[in-house]
């Protein structure tokens, strides 16, 4: 039996995962020397996910963290079972039909871990905290050939899920997708509202004002703008100028069942992990991911681009800072408030 206590510091260390809207909504039950990791459907934005894709993805980049705070913290060898199945019937906003049973159970094993896996440990692992999501312009042009193929084999880990670099064509076409899908939110009143409730929270959860970022002045690289509502306008400041070549990573598999949009965040989170290692930041372009109009659309420039039919998952923007990236902190909840009295 480990000690529980190793168990609940990887559970700490799991917690900085990505999540949408830093929602944060997983929660754990530890059996022996098993984590079970649930959905709380009721802590989730509803809005913005209305077929519950980002909240499958929060838990898959959580499981991630989870493997490897585990044999970072331990030394064991893990063994990850996926419990998603069939989208259920009922309310999908937001995950909420998935809400509060196991959808993954990370199980330690009593053999060490092998050596592969202890510096994957020490390497992905030892980025969980500083990993961050940016809103900042980034250096104009594509990370260098061995960046984008030690992400991709971070991402090589994740079943189902391929991780491709995006060509100029496919990259004007994601940016317009976006742009056209950020446009259209902003004249979503419940959108907006939601928008403002998760910059105005005063929990561990949430999105602080001096960590929402500026839209692109010249337009070209589609942020989330959380500015357009009272509170996100007092973040101040004049929009910024971003870069002119974006560079994007597209995580694609061959269909779109929900154990494939959690296996999406998973990779999500992996890829994130690495471009830290290497020094570069990370953004996520999903407007257009998360109505099925818009997704189809992504879906088929991708599918020309790639030659293949594919579903995305997770569209990321990569490239080196301007300078050193600053990162406010986006706050966090105890472990232990996911654990059951």
């Amino acid at each position: 039996m480990v000690e529980p206590d190793r168990i609940v510091a990887a559970l700490e260390d799991a917690t900085y995962a990505s999540s949408i809207h830093n929602s944060q909504p997983w929660r754990f039950q530890i059996v022996g020397d098993s984590v079970a990791v649930l959905l709380d459907g009721d802590a989730t934005p509803r809005t913005v996910d209305p077929s519950g894709r980002w909240a499958l993805a929060s838990i898959g980049a959580v499981v991630a963290n989870l493997e490897l705070a585990l044999a970072r913290h331990t030394g064991l060898a893990t063994s990850t079972e996926l419990r998603v199945g069939e989208a259920p019937a009922g309310d999908t906003a937001g995950g909420a039909a998935y809400g509060g049973r196991p959808l993954a159970v990370v199980t330690l094993s009593e053999s060490a871990a092998s050596p592969q896996v202890l510096s994957e440990a020490g390497r992905l692992g030892g980025a969980i905290r500083s990993r961050f999501t940016t809103r900042a312009p980034l250096q104009g042009g594509a990370p260098e050939s061995e960046e984008w193929d030690e992400i991709s084999t971070a991402v090589a880990g994740s079943e189902f899920i391929e991780a491709r670099q995006a060509a100029e064509p496919l990259v004007r076409a994601l940016l317009r997708l976006t742009a056209e899908s950020e446009i259209e939110r902003q004249d979503d009143a419940a959108y907006l509202e939601e928008i403002e409730q998760w910059v105005s929270r005063t929990n561990d959860t949430g999105i602080p004002l001096a960590s929402v970022g500026l839209p692109d002045a010249d337009g070209r690289v589609p942020t989330r703008d959380f500015t357009q509502t009272p509170l996100g306008s007092a973040a101040g400041g004049e929009a910024a100028f971003f870069e002119d070549r974006p560079a994007l990573l597209v995580l694609t598999s061959a269909g779109d069942s929900p154990t494939e949009q959690l296996l999406g965040g998973y990779a999500m989170q992996r890829a994130m992990l690495e471009a830290t290692v290497l020094g570069l930041g990370v953004g996520v372009l999903g407007q257009a991911l998360e109505e099925p109009a818009s997704r189809a659309l992504v879906n088929d420039a991708a599918s020309d681009a790639f030659g293949e039919a594919v579903n995305v998952h997770q569209i990321l923007r990569l490239g080196p800072p301007p300078g050193e990236l600053s990162n406010v902190p986006t706050p966090r909840r105890p472990a232990a408030e996911g654990l059951p009295p």
